[in-house]
């Protein structure tokens, strides 16, 4: 029990030992309703609430700057001010500054007039109309690719636009959709044109410096996603579902949720109707209340383990408890996708058990089930936090090696090589070895191509005698 005690004691020390750097995270004092200063004095808003919520998820320490419109958050960017800003538009023209997590909301970009207006009925009217538009939006860029002929004017932020647009300085202005329908009731006379221009997905931005957070903001994000604590915020502030949609093994965890909680609230109203209630004293009525309450418990307790459970598979192969063929897939692309974006550099090793057929068929499917289990506990103890080991068939597997070039690379994959060699016990009086196709990441390189190059070096080092790592 004492022991016990402090486990419990130290655990949130631990979880929270990652990092004792507190970021700084950059806000717009005024661009509601993402981000404002409520009547408390305290920073309020979707964003910010979003940012609490990923923060605690992923045990970071933090404090809000304020900044009084885009162009000052760009400064202290560029000035290395700040670390995090918790929402803003993933778009090419900011990866000079800034790393994105995944989505976590979107919103869409339209063009507004007077609803008086009646010469502009629908997009096409605009190219050679005055638009409104705010420095460094998104709403620029989108108009200069599709409306080359609109007559631009600049604003500092969207109030002034919307301002523009009723003194008709402007004839319709470009902006995202959620602020102007936060103003709106303000507005009637400002109406849409109807379709979209665009829908931005939104994400959280870092800079480069602390590449490392992504990682653990976006498995913030995703259990935010599995719990729904991130659709019931946007629902909170938005008033409607968020348009971002969860993948069909995270709508799992909904659906489990919902059933889980649906049967239990049925067990208890079956029981109270069945129960004979009017023989029940006020004290038998409150120990029967006590009682459900806690198989409620018991019950929602057991659902959380089922879904964390559930949320380990997701990822996991059930055999050896390494990641699987499909969150391999997934970390190819954010690999291959940092090199494109930022050239991270990484190598790729495709590697499998020697004649482990004749392994299985000489000592059975049970003692080669455990050879794949230890050779994988060898491996995870050889290779970095920041590296992945995927098993992506039967004895195949795939090691992703960040920020490593192909000769570091090398050097740690012969080590691994020759560990399984001598120190894989597994079999009694029989050496397990691997082969090895080693690579590191190319000029247009996708998933595929790096794939196979890997795969052809691994078939060469199969052919010319096993045991051995082919670059």
């Amino acid at each position: 029990m004492k022991k016990l005690f402090f486990i419990v004691l130290l655990l949130p020390m631990l979880l929270l030992s990652h990092s004792d750097k507190v970021y700084k995270v950059v806000i717009r004092s005024d661009w509601q309703p993402y981000y404002f200063i409520n009547t408390q004095g305290k920073p309020d808003g979707y964003a910010v609430e979003l940012f609490d919520l990923i923060a605690k998820e992923a045990h970071l320490d933090y404090k809000f700057v304020l900044a009084n419109n885009f162009q000052e958050i760009v400064q202290l960017l560029q000035e290395g001010s700040v670390d995090i800003i918790p929402n803003i538009s993933i778009s090419s023209d900011r990866q000079s500054l800034l790393l994105f997590t995944q989505p976590t909301d979107d919103f869409l970009v339209n063009i507004y007039k007077r609803n008086t207006s009646t010469e502009i009925k629908n997009l096409d009217d605009i190219n050679d109309k005055r638009v409104g538009l705010v420095r460094n939006n998104i709403c620029t860029k989108i108009l200069n690719q599709k409306y080359t002929q609109t007559k631009q004017r600049f604003y500092m932020d969207y109030k002034a636009l919307i301002n523009g647009l009723l003194n008709k300085d402007v004839d319709v202005f470009c902006y995202p959709k959620p602020l102007i329908d936060f103003e709106n009731g303000e507005h009637s006379s400002i109406v849409s044109l109807g379709k979209a221009l665009v829908e931005i997905k939104r994400g959280v931005g870092v800079t480069k410096e602390n590449f490392d957070l992504l990682p653990l903001l976006d498995d913030a994000i995703t259990n935010l996603k599995l719990t729904g604590e991130l659709s019931k915020l946007h629902k909170k502030w938005f008033n409607k579902k968020s348009y971002i949609e969860l993948t069909r093994s995270e709508t799992i965890f909904v659906v489990l949720s919902f059933l889980g909680i649906s049967f239990t609230t049925l067990v208890i109203i079956a029981y109270f109707i069945n129960k004979k209630k009017w023989l029940m004293t006020n004290d038998m009525l409150q120990k029967e209340v006590k009682k459900q309450t806690q198989l409620l418990e018991d019950q929602n307790q057991e659902l959380t383990r089922l879904q964390e459970e559930l949320k380990e598979q997701l990822n996991k192969d059930t055999l050896t408890n390494i990641y699987n063929r499909k969150f391999y897939n997934q970390k190819l692309l954010e690999f291959l996708s940092l090199f494109e974006r930022y050239d991270m550099v990484f190598s790729f090793v495709i590697f499998d058990i020697d004649d482990f057929k004749k392994i299985n068929d000489t000592f059975g499917h049970a003692l080669g089930d455990r050879v794949l289990i230890e050779l994988t506990q060898m491996v995870n103890q050889h290779i970095r936090i920041t590296d992945y080991l995927f098993r992506i068939g039967g004895e195949e597997f795939v090691i992703l090696f960040a920020n490593t070039e192909l000769e570091d690379a090398r050097k740690v994959a012969e080590k691994l090589r020759e560990n399984i060699e001598k120190e894989l016990t597994t079999l009694d009086n029989h050496t397990v070895t691997v082969s090895m196709g080693l690579t590191q990441v190319q000029k247009e390189d996708n998933a595929q191509s790096i794939f196979k190059r890997a795969d052809e070096l691994l078939y060469k080092a199969k052919k010319s005698g096993k045991n051995q790592v082919l670059l």
